[in-house]
């Protein structure tokens, strides 16, 4: 799967060596909220750090700032500078991981402001945006490809573990039960969450465990590269069960939570997808289930009720795909 000679353009530069990035802008900007209000300032002290020309802007990031710019040497480049949390820290070292015909090269990092200078991608639609509503069998085979050439890369030492993650979101998830209560019970999916949570805590002691994984392998987070080839973007990266990042890439593409049996197109999708990638579908859709019900605890943690029965929708057709 090489990436076509003008996907990626980064011009004469050379990619540099990724380090995470530093806990103590974690510690400055413990809120979106305070993050967002001193960003313009990071975004501009960036700009000039690296003589950089600001270009537009990309939308729909909502942990970061990312827009087009121009180096002193002409060269287009994007400059990410992201809100500082737990799940980002390791971005730039798995972008480093994957093969290089596979994702942006990171042209220049500065781990105290989290901040990157890709190589762009072009022409750079989304897979959501290029064939998601056209063609999602198509979108889905091709996304399952490249997640296979994804998780066979080497693993970085010290990568965060899947299992220690999922391990601590169930334990939370749990915690939160007593006072979800009534909500869940509102929603009629009280046992299924409950059941999910025991899954998440379950799937992450079992099974393979040493894929490099995405994390957020969404089909926004897949870029156009040209002549058929595909990128990767915007990693959270883990090391674990391959089959655990199918679940955002098969909740999204085609919609099939817009049908009227939901389920049905989901386990169609979920085996397009499985297939492709080589990972079991079985696990693949428990993976999907036990996702789906810690949405539900996390989005009523929020206060966001509306979403929540959305996700308890999508919890029951996941359920129902994954036997339980």
């Amino acid at each position: 799967m090489a990436a076509a000679a003008s996907g990626i353009r980064a011009r004469s530069l050379k990619p540099v060596e990724c380090v995470p990035f530093e806990n103590a802008a974690m510690e400055s900007f413990p809120s979106l909220e305070e993050w967002t209000a001193a960003a313009p300032e990071i975004v501009g002290r960036m700009l000039h750090r690296w003589q950089l020309t600001p270009g537009d802007a990309f939308v729909g990031g909502a942990n970061g700032s990312t827009l087009r710019v121009t180096r002193p040497d002409g060269g287009n480049a994007v400059l990410k500078v992201a809100f500082p949390h737990e799940e980002g820290k390791w971005e730039a070292v798995g972008l480093e991981a994957f093969p290089a015909q596979l994702r942006p090269a990171v042209l220049a990092q500065d781990p105290w402001t989290w901040s990157m200078l890709l190589a762009e991608i072009t022409p750079g639609r989304s897979l959501a945006a290029s064939l998601g509503a056209s063609d999602p069998r198509a979108a889905l085979a091709a996304a399952g490809r490249l997640h296979l050439a994804l998780t066979a890369s080497p693993v970085p030492d010290a990568l965060p573990r899947l299992a220690d993650a999922m391990r601590d979101y169930a334990v939370q998830a749990r915690d939160r039960l007593p006072q979800q209560y009534q909500e869940l019970l509102g929603l009629d999916v009280q046992g299924l969450v409950v059941a999910a949570i025991d899954e998440l805590a379950a799937l992450a002691t079992t099974g393979p465990a040493h894929a490099l994984l995405h994390g957020d392998f969404n089909p926004g987070n897949i870029l156009d590269a040209g002549a058929g080839n595909w990128v990767a973007i915007d990693p959270k990266p883990l090391v674990g069960d391959a089959a655990y990042d199918l679940w955002p890439l098969v909740s999204q593409v085609g919609l099939p939570f817009a049908m009227a049996e939901p389920q049905r197109r989901l386990a169609e999708y979920l085996a397009i997808a499985a297939d492709a990638a080589e990972v079991d579908v079985g696990r693949a859709a428990r993976w999907g289930w036990a996702r789906a019900g810690l949405n539900v605890s996390w989005l009523l943690a929020e206060g966001n009720a509306d979403a929540a029965a959305a996700e308890a929708r999508a919890l029951r057709a996941w359920a129902a795909v994954s036997g339980y």
